[in-house]
């Protein structure tokens, strides 16, 4: 049974948000730490790219403490150094505890087998700002070329172990293509599921990413359990392949986070949002995280 929020439930986490956003000083809830529940700052992009500072302090009165970065540039978060960023969300009570970074064909030298300087200097900036998930978002070899994806899963081995020697977990973060490419039957997430070695790399499961190839994501996470060490808690709209807040899609949330929380080695719940109706993405954000502590008991 999918879970439906009630009217008078919409109405208590849209106040709250409001008064979230409006900054005035009083959390929205008890503070996502103990349950290493964050936000991917995608989620509100176009406020971190104009306004940085003060999105992230509007995120740490909701009760946020940690978040995933989506901007990696030139050696800089959000265009601070990883020593200033990470400053800057110690003074919140905040973490960086992952990141989406991809690692590319620029990252491993195929040939020689190793990884290039460039990732390695990557790796170094991830350390230093604290995270401990370096989270690859992409998948940037020719996914319809078998013999390209085996390079690139090799890539991704060796590059596991490089951020091991740092302290850091590597890990993929899907999309639907993974689900919809095949090989005589074998779906490409599989592939890369069966190639990658579960010592150097983990993954990132996007529940509703997947869910736009017409998955289900209880199937995947009953069958491959082991292997999911974060996920993106993600809703996907009822009437298209957007997403939306947590409890106004068709995703059977409660029951995929109570499996999750059971069977799989969950290190962080990282919520996310791409689009937002009527509403602003800081609202999201607020009912997001009220919705996840107070409605589904995370």
């Amino acid at each position: 049974m999918k879970t439906t929020i009630s009217r008078r439930r919409f109405l208590q986490t849209s106040a709250i948000a409001g008064t979230a956003v409006l900054a005035t000083g009083t959390s929205l809830a008890s503070p996502a730490s103990k349950k290493n529940i964050s936000i991917q700052l995608y989620s509100v992009r176009e406020d971190m790219k104009n306004k940085p500072l003060e999105t992230l302090q509007a995120l740490a009165k909701m009760g946020y403490r940690q978040v995933e970065h989506a901007n990696y540039r030139d050696r800089k978060f959000y265009g601070y150094a990883p020593k200033e960023f990470k400053k800057i969300l110690s003074d919140l009570g905040m973490k960086m505890t992952s990141g989406h970074t991809l690692f590319g064909k620029e990252h491993w030298d195929a040939s020689a087998k190793k990884v290039t300087d460039l990732w390695k200097t990557t790796l170094e900036d991830a350390a230093t700002v604290g995270q401990k998930h370096i989270i690859s978002p992409w998948f940037p070899w020719d996914k319809k070329n078998l013999n390209e994806v085996k390079t690139g899963i090799e890539g991704w081995n060796y590059a596991g172990m490089e951020a091991n020697k740092m302290g850091l977990r590597f890990g993929f973060h899907n999309h639907h293509q993974e689900f919809e490419e095949k090989f005589d039957g074998e779906t490409l997430y599989e592939i890369m599921l069966r190639e990658g070695d579960l010592k150097y790399v983990c993954q990132q499961l996007d529940i509703c990413n997947m869910s736009v190839a017409k998955v289900d994501p209880m199937e995947w996470i009953t069958k491959y359990a082991k292997y999911f060490e974060s996920i993106h808690v993600k809703d996907l709209a009822k009437d298209s392949n957007e997403s939306t807040t947590l409890g106004d899609g068709r995703l059977e949330m409660q029951r995929i986070l109570d499996y999750a929380k059971k069977n799989c080695p969950i290190k962080y719940w990282i919520i996310e949002q791409e689009a937002y109706g009527s509403r602003t993405p800081l609202e999201c954000a607020a009912i997001n995280l009220d919705r996840l502590q107070n409605h589904f008991k995370l």
